[in-house]
């Protein structure tokens, strides 16, 4: 279960970039790529967790 729990850290790390970029107004491709890699990184933890919780 712990990695689902890492998994649902980084997407609320992912949030709160997204929202900064969007409030400091610096919404450009390095904030895009960022949010992007950390929901990519998210769903690949939460579905290795998932995957060896129900094996």
């Amino acid at each position: 279960m712990t990695l689902v729990y890492a998994a649902g850290a980084v997407l609320v790390l992912a949030q709160i970039v997204g929202i900064y970029a969007l409030v400091s107004r610096k919404a450009d491709l390095v904030f895009s790529v960022l949010v992007t890699a950390a929901l990519v990184v998210a769903i690949v933890m939460g579905g290795y967790g998932l995957y060896h919780q129900i094996r």
